[in-house]
């Protein structure tokens, strides 16, 4: 591949166990030589992110992904009751009642507290994946996107402690709390700037390439309650404010990953192997960004200015 001095700069964009396909997407990038001039992440896209800027190689992350994907956390029975896994003619009693009893859980919280899971869950998703670091302290720079509830604004980290910035990148409101940063009250970036292109484009020079790991948004069913037609409304809102922000960067990727709930860690290494996929199908793409940029004196001379001996 001809090299240029001028590298990508990656917008990384949000969705929960989605976000695994950005790790896909960096062993061909990784591989293949293309360089990395900056990270912008919002959720899962920051924690992904954090560890390309940290230096981390795809080996390394690729096994903490699955070491992760296997562990109680990831079979957390909350995420389960959120997402109905599993054929309920298949359970046994036990299983059935465990999963009620998780939903009567999920219920109250829904209704007393101010969120489904707690801190608790984000806090050791992200010190699963990230060392007790700062953010500008990483190798290549890197930014995670928040949102202050507040005032709706999307808050760009890229000072301070890194683990702290990533849970409140992470916090999707109503499911885990809000993080206290500087005296906002920050949640999950995708609810401002699902993908970071601006953020990314702010960042350095040159190409941005935005990786979009959201479901697509045509269904095949109609929704059958007013609840389910409220969520269907944001999910449409989401997802064409997330088009208007692809439509910033040079080049865009979408992982085709169907219907994957965001909580579906488990299918951790399917998820990756679309992000490969994706970055595979592209690469005529991502080489044309590459290319060194004749300018538009030498194109009008058909390339007949020569520097001086």
């Amino acid at each position: 591949m001809e090299r240029s001095n001028t590298g990508f700069t990656l917008a990384l964009g949000g969705g929960g166990a989605r976000g695994f396909a950005h790790v896909g997407v960096f062993h061909v990038l990784l591989e293949r030589g293309v360089p990395i001039k900056g990270v912008a992440g919002t959720s899962s896209g920051a924690v992904a992110g954090a560890g390309l800027a940290l230096g981390f190689t795809y080996e390394e992350m690729r096994q903490r992904v699955m070491e992760f994907a296997a562990s109680p956390l990831a079979r957390h029975p909350r995420l389960k009751a959120l997402h109905g896994e599993g054929d309920q003619a298949c359970l046994g009693l036990t299983d059935k009642l465990a999963r009620l009893y998780c939903q009567g859980l999920l219920m109250k919280s829904f209704f007393l507290d101010d969120s489904l899971l707690g801190g608790e869950f984000f806090r050791q998703m992200v010190e699963f994946f990230v060392p007790l670091v700062r953010l500008e302290d990483t190798y290549i720079p890197f930014a995670a996107v928040a949102t202050d509830i507040k005032t709706g604004e999307a808050v760009v980290l890229r000072t301070g402690d890194m683990r702290r910035a990533l849970r409140a990148s992470c916090a999707v409101p109503g499911v885990a709390a809000p993080v206290r940063i500087d005296g906002r009250h920050l949640v999950d970036g995708g609810a401002s700037c699902l993908v970071p292109t601006p953020v990314a484009r702010a960042m350095a020079p040159g190409p941005v390439l935005a990786v979009n790991v959201e479901r697509e948004v045509a269904i095949g069913d109609l929704p059958g309650q007013s609840l389910e037609y409220y969520l269907r409304a944001t999910e449409i809102q989401g997802y064409h404010l997330a088009e208007l922000l692809c439509a910033q960067a040079e080049l865009v990727l979408r992982p085709a990953l169907e219907d994957v709930h965001w909580s579906e860690f488990g299918r951790a290494a399917w998820i990756m192997e679309q992000g490969v996929k994706a970055a595979e199908l592209a690469w005529e793409r991502i080489e044309a960004c590459l290319r060194p940029q004749v300018p538009w004196w030498r194109r009008a001379l058909g390339h007949g200015a020569r520097r001086a001996s």
